[in-house]
């Protein structure tokens, strides 16, 4: 008995469910489901047009430090050929103050 009622339960059950799904829907649950429809495919159309910025800007960031990467390399370079030419300026100096001396002991003999 207690199986009889449990089979019956089952079938109205699926009885109610069935009749539910069958039933037509209104225009305006069909309008409201045609919205939510053209809403995801915005959705979708959106999201992909973001995910191609995100990635150009991605490219872009790795192009602006690779930039900034060869900035930096030349500024140093920069600095390392200053420092060199301080460097021979000294030196040039050094030469001219010595040629200096040597021309002036050559004029006391």
């Amino acid at each position: 008995m207690k199986k009889a009622i449990c089979i019956l339960v089952a079938v109205l059950a699926a009885g109610f469910l069935l009749s539910g799904c069958a039933a037509q829907l209104s225009q305006a649950d069909r309008d409201l489901l045609n919205q939510t429809r053209e809403a995801s495919a915005s959705a979708v159309l959106a999201a992909k047009a973001a995910d191609g910025s995100a990635t150009q800007a991605g490219s872009a960031a790795q192009r602006a430090e690779s930039a900034a990467t060869r900035a930096e390399a030349a500024a140093s370079s920069a600095a390392a050929s200053a420092a060199r030419a301080d460097q021979a300026a000294a030196q040039a100096q050094q030469s001219a103050s010595e040629a200096k001396k040597a021309f002036e002991m050559t004029l006391k003999k």
